[in-house]
């Protein structure tokens, strides 16, 4: 009798440490099985400031004239594929792809504009990032992740 509860309590000990330590599932070969992520809706269409790494919208699209003059232009869409495309004439900046997303990546995280945000505070905090005490036309359109739509259109 002895000998079967000492059995019992090794095999039930054994069955718990297996349990407990083992990965007997079907993706137990794969390296990556601990990396689970969890992909929402919103980031498949281009991503969501609540749910990833977008900006909370689709298109970005900024064109800003200084004294009647073309100075600031930034395209952002990812709508079938990424497409951006940065212009800042006072600076004689201009790029594409990737090294216009950096660029631009900075000012829509320093921004952060939301469907929400006030149109006169979305040009307030535009104007602070690119240094502009003033502008004679500010053209802003963008759409949102949830559909909705910003237009700003200013002339001064």
């Amino acid at each position: 009798m002895h000998k079967l509860t000492l059995f019992g309590a090794a095999a039930l000990s054994s069955a718990l440490i297996l349990g407990g330590c083992g990965n007997f599932g079907k993706n137990a070969d794969k390296p990556n099985r601990e990396d689970a992520t969890i992909i929402h809706e919103d980031e498949k269409a281009g991503g969501s400031l609540e749910t990833g790494d977008g900006f909370g919208f689709t298109s970005f699209d900024l064109d800003i004239e200084v004294d009647g003059k073309d100075a600031i232009e930034t395209e952002y869409k990812t709508e079938k594929k990424l497409d951006a495309n940065y212009e800042n004439r006072l600076t004689n900046t201009k790029l594409k792809d990737s090294e216009a997303m950096n660029e631009i990546g900075k000012l829509f995280m320093d921004i952060l504009i939301t469907k929400d945000t006030p149109p006169q505070e979305v040009i307030d905090k535009i104007l602070k990032w690119y240094q502009l005490d003033s502008y004679s036309h500010f053209d802003l359109e963008v759409d949102f992740d949830d559909g909705t739509k910003l237009d700003i259109n200013e002339v001064q």
